[in-house]
């Protein structure tokens, strides 16, 4: 492994979380081709086609989202290096 300690609750979390996020993120991607190439509807074919690029526009925006949540819930797992013990050496002399 890279030699980064996490605190294995909240790296539970984060995985869990990063998860549930991509789970909704492929369904707002099926949700918006769906949408955008949409036959048998009474709507328009120009509004289905806006409709859709609207919904895969918040989908990468969420895909974003997902990603920078997860760095930032890693980051806050990760456990701090404890203090070398030679400064603590140092100051006693």
């Amino acid at each position: 492994m890279n030699g980064i300690k996490y605190d294995t609750e909240k790296l539970s979390k984060a995985g869990k979380g990063a998860a549930l996020r991509a789970v909704v993120a492929i369904y707002i991607a099926y949700l918006a081709f769906k949408i955008f190439f949409a036959e048998n509807t009474s709507m328009s074919v120009t509004v289905s086609r806006i409709i859709g690029a609207i919904f895969m526009a918040a989908d990468i925006a969420f895909i974003i989202y997902t990603y920078n949540q997860f760095h930032k819930e890693m980051k806050a797992a990760a456990l701090a290096d404890e203090a070398p013990e030679t400064d603590a050496e140092e100051n006693d002399e």
